[in-house]
This record gives C-alpha cells, structure tokens and sequence, in this order.
C-alpha cells in the first residue's frame, strides 16, 4: 500500500477513535447533568464544593424539610442547613447507590410511594434527576442487587378459582439506577417453608454469586386458613374480628405472628427473579430482622472473606400468645462462603456478650461489625436503642463503642453508616442542645471520634459520596 495512503488512514481511525471517545463521555457527562430540555425548568442544584454528601432534616411548626448538604470532609468542620443544601421532601429511607446515586424512597401507607434520585452532573454540582419514580405497593425492606434497588413488600394476589380468600404475595419494585426506569412482579409468599405461613423478606444481600435473604413469618392467611388448616398448630389463635392498621393488622379469619418463633430461614436465589430458592434453617436463633413498625431492617451481612452472618434481635418475644414467642436471646449464626447450609459449629449469643439485646446491625470491615443495641426496653417502634458496640464475628468478642455522649441523652442514629478506609461514620442527634454530628468509629479500639458537626439540623439521614 502507498506510504502516504496508510498514514492517512491511520490518523482517520485515530480521529474517529478520539470522537468516538470524546462523545462517550459527552454521553456519560450529561447522563446526569443540569441541561434543559425545552420549554422545562432546569432542576435546583447544590454547588457546594466536596464529595461528601450528607441527608439531614429539619423539623418547624410549618412540617419537616429534608436538605442535601456537601462537605469535603466529614471528620471536622461544620455544615448547616440554613439558607445552605438543595431542598427536598422528606424520606423514609436515603439510600446511596453505590457513590453514583443518592435514592429518597418515601413509604405511603396503604399507597404507592413516590421516590427521586440525585447525582453529580457534568460540572460537579448535585442535581436532582430529571425522572421520579413510584414504588408499586409501598415497601417495607429494600436491598441493592445489580443496577437495581429493589424494594419489597407483602400483597395481595387474585384468589383462585374454587378459593374465597386471596393469597399473599411478595410485591418487588425494581428501580434500575442507570435506565431511570421501574419494574415491579409479584411473587408466590404462601407456604414457602412449608409451614403453612405466610411470608416477606428482610434485607437483599448481593454476594457469592447469589441473592441471600432473611425469611420473615408473618403468620397465618385468610387463604392459609382456608386451604392450610392441618398445618395450624394452635387453632384458637385464629381471629374472630379485624383490628389494628399496618403491618400490625389483625384480620378475621387470619393468626398474626409465627407460630414457630424457634427458628430462622434463609433463602439463596441464583437471580434477582427470586424463583426457586434454597431454604435453609435454624434453631439456634429466631427469624432474622430489625423492626421499626412496618419497616424490617436487614441484619444479614457478609464478611470481606464471603462468609455471611445471620444476626436475630428476636422480635418473636413481643407477641401476645406466650406460644408464639422465642424464649432465644439476640444471637448470631453463620453460612461459609459458598456453603447452602448453616455451620453448625458456630453460634454467639450477642444479648448475653453485649448485656441489651440488639436492634439493628451493619458491615464495617473484615469481620467487624457495627451493632446498635437497645437500652431503654425491647420494642418494634425503634426507640431506646442507644448504645453502638462493634462485634468481631471471627474472634467473637465485642467491645461496646466509647466516645459517644452520654446513652440518656442520644436521640437518634443515622439510619446506614458510611464506612471508608476501615472506619465507620454515623450521624448522631442528642436532646441536650448539642448540634448533630457525625461520629467515626475505629472498630480496632471501638474508640468514637467527633467528626462534622451539622448544624441546625435535627435529624441525619444518611451519610456518603457522590462522585
């Protein structure tokens, strides 16, 4: 081939290669970016420099106003949400996708909730995204499987033909992060452990190659009464009249709670289509969540070598019928990395180490884990739990976190530490007039450190980074 041909046919692929790149990026830059389209308004931004980005809500007379704060660093200084943040509706939860995408998910009791999202766009500043979303059926746990936050929630399904009583179902609302678009299915929740109960799930743990998740009992149906009755164990359970809202209802004709507090299950799924799962279960701990109300928190976690610990505060022991509670303290088991069955060898009775039972918990780093614990009496409504300890699930010791304030003056916990080289960072609100912090913890030492101070908030929702 002439000389001068190939060199010009070489810096026309090297040209159109370099466009072909640079209008990638221009793609990827302005995926999330302030542009408008015609005839619409430009979305509010926050151009408060630094890569932290902080949820906090303020609390007035006129209603609760939840701000979008950044900070570039979270272990000193301080941020305040006066005249300062990107306004936004309040949340149930605030979940960070990864350090992409921050996701306000708003429960609506008895209704569909409506979320939105934020980002950085392409000159650095945080935007709302220009869609919002609506999760199908509200939801009570959520987890991060994939491009998805996937949100779950019990529901009704069509009764079959020949059946009065409709059956329940587990409502799924997927929200893929890089499309901007929803999904929702429904799946089978009836007699999945072959007990004749019905079901939800507690928190989705991505890891292994697999979809791990806690198994809720919720009791026993309308449509589990009807075509299930052998499998009731205490028949006089069965209610006579329909009481109570939420996740607490009592209807005619159903048993509200487990009739088997005894033990936990897990299910592994190969995909997030959630079919054909395997089952595990335990004696050794009763069924494995957090609660706030309707809310069930996950409290399965894997450690940085893929071993996954189940941990159960034991919800069962607020039941009414001394028959439908666990007499199991707050405990934690163990599924090996790869492994379909519990180690039988393994077992750590957290309530007994800790001295309170446990309320919620999280992954920090290694084997360490991050535990909030109550202090002031067990309930479901999430309230008096505040001590933090930090667990090694491999040595299986605990050492309760210092540096804190005082425990009868903690008013509230971020809902989901941030964790980074090592650390763990939550928000801290007290009721002595201190402003709200954020703290760091070293689960070598448990040691607390006061970090960001954020004024005139009154809650700290979440706490991460957007890049």
């Amino acid at each position: 081939m002439n000389t001068t041909i190939k060199n010009y046919l070489n810096m026309t692929e090297k040209h159109l290669f370099i466009g072909a790149a640079l209008l990638c990026t221009t793609l990827a830059l302005t995926a999330c970016s302030d542009d408008e389209t015609a005839g619409e308004e430009a979305p509010a931004e926050l151009t408060t420099p630094g890569n932290y980005v902080l949820s906090a809500k303020v609390s007035s007379g006129s209603g609760d106003v939840n701000y979008i704060l950044t900070a570039e660093s979270i272990d000193g200084g301080e941020v305040t949400t006066q005249n300062n943040g990107l306004e936004a509706a309040t949340g149930t939860e605030w979940v960070f996708y990864k350090d992409k995408y921050l996701y306000r998910l708003q429960y609506n009791q008895g209704e569909s909730g409506t979320t939105e999202s934020y980002c950085r766009n392409a000159n650095g500043n945080v935007v709302k995204r220009d869609l919002e979303y609506t999760i199908k059926n509200r939801f009570t746990t959520f987890g991060i499987c994939g491009n998805s936050i996937i949100t779950a929630a019990s529901v009704d399904m069509t009764a079959p033909e020949g059946v009065n009583s409709k059956p329940k179902g587990i409502g799924l609302t997927y929200l893929d992060v890089v499309k901007e678009t929803t999904s929702s299915a429904v799946i089978n929740a009836e007699d999945v452990l072959g007990t004749g109960e019905y079901v939800t799930f507690s928190g989705l743990l991505e890891t292994n190659g697999k979809i791990y998740t806690a198994v809720i009992p919720l009791g026993v149906s309308a449509y589990g009464v009807e075509t299930n009755y052998g499998k009731i164990l205490y028949p006089d359970l069965i209610a006579t009249s329909s009481s109570g809202t939420g996740s607490g209802a009592v209807t005619a004709g159903t048993i509200s709670g487990t009739q088997r507090p005894d033990e936990a299950w897990v299910a592994i799924y190969n995909d997030d289509r959630f079919e054909a799962p395997t089952l595990i279960k335990t004696d050794k701990i009763s069924y494995a969540c957090g609660r706030m109300r309707s809310q069930y928190y996950q409290t399965i976690w894997a450690a940085d070598n893929g071993d996954i610990y189940v941990f159960s505060p034991n919800y069962s022991r607020t039941a009414s019928d001394a028959r439908q509670q666990s007499s199991l303290p707050s405990g934690v088991v163990r599924i090996k990395a790869g492994a379909k069955e519990f180690d039988n060898d393994y077992y750590v009775n957290i309530e007994a180490l800790a001295g309170a039972p446990l309320y919620r918990c999280w992954h920090i780093t290694g084997s360490c884990f991050l535990l909030q614990l109550y202090t002031k009496g067990f309930n479901i409504n999430g309230t008096g739990a505040t001590r933090l300890a930090v667990f090694d699930a491999e040595t299986r010791s605990l050492k309760t976190v210092s540096g804190l304030p005082a425990e009868d003056v903690l008013a509230s916990f971020s809902k989901i530490p941030y964790t980074e080289n090592g650390y763990a960072y939550i928000g801290v609100v007290t009721t002595d007039g201190s402003q709200p912090a954020i703290y760091r913890i070293d689960p070598a030492t448990a040691a607390a450190t006061k970090g960001l101070v954020v004024d005139s908030s009154t809650e700290i929702n979440a706490i991460g980074v957007l890049n």
